[in-house]
């Protein structure tokens, strides 16, 4: 689990925790595909066990995204957020009342799920508090640097390749901009050499640090 060092994948396969992982069935969803929206009818904690999905919000032709779900992450229905798949995505789902039921004596399992859903809940808050506070600039380069620290790829020769996913309307929606400003930003930060773009929603960053605080 790349949020807290906490792989609840890797808890929930641990001695004693058997009946608990019983109660998880793995659901396959194809890219783009609607995972989950607010009128699901199943009450659910799911995990994601591969792939991503993005969770925002939707008013009516707007949409605001609030978090990028990555393998080890939790969230649940039944709230106001809209769940879709960013790539081939498997979840494991269980019944909300199942795992609850588990969680008052298994409290491992409690205390990862907990730091995990606290995380997701954190890089939310970060992402409604730079559209508060800061402008698109900063806010694309402090979403870059987050992703880059978070789930970039190391390269031999020095600095990280992230393999984002987005397209650019994607990447609007995270940053509560448009789709031709986000091009401008990327564009922009290519020539002030903070970033390569590489196509497909791959980024080469050269400095981190030069990014600037998440």
């Amino acid at each position: 689990m790349m949020h807290t060092g906490i792989d609840i994948l890797s808890t929930l396969r641990q001695p004693g925790l058997e009946k608990l992982a019983d109660c998880f069935q793995t659901r396959s969803f194809a890219k783009k595909a609607l995972i989950f929206q607010p009128q699901h009818e199943e009450d659910l904690i799911f995990i994601v066990a591969k792939g991503r999905a993005r969770l925002y919000l939707e008013y009516e032709d707007k949409e605001f995204s609030l978090a990028i779900l990555e393998r080890g992450d939790v969230y649940s229905t039944h709230t106001r957020a809209f769940v879709s798949a960013l790539e081939d995505t498997q979840l494991l789902c269980a019944a909300t009342s199942q795992v609850r039921r588990y969680m008052l004596v298994l409290p491992e399992f409690t205390g990862a799920m907990v730091s995990v859903l606290g995380e997701v809940l954190k890089h939310s808050i970060s992402i409604i508090d730079d559209l508060a506070f800061h402008d698109v600039q900063t806010r694309l380069m402090r979403f870059l640097r987050f992703v880059a620290t978070r789930s970039g790829e190391a390269q031999p020769g020095g600095g990280v390749l992230v393999n984002t996913g987005l397209t650019n309307e994607q990447f609007a929606s995270l940053l509560g901009t448009t789709r031709q400003t986000v091009s401008t930003m990327l564009n922009m930060l290519e020539r002030e050499g903070l970033v390569e773009l590489q196509g497909r929603g791959a980024i080469f960053v050269p400095s981190v640090e030069a990014l600037g605080p998440v």
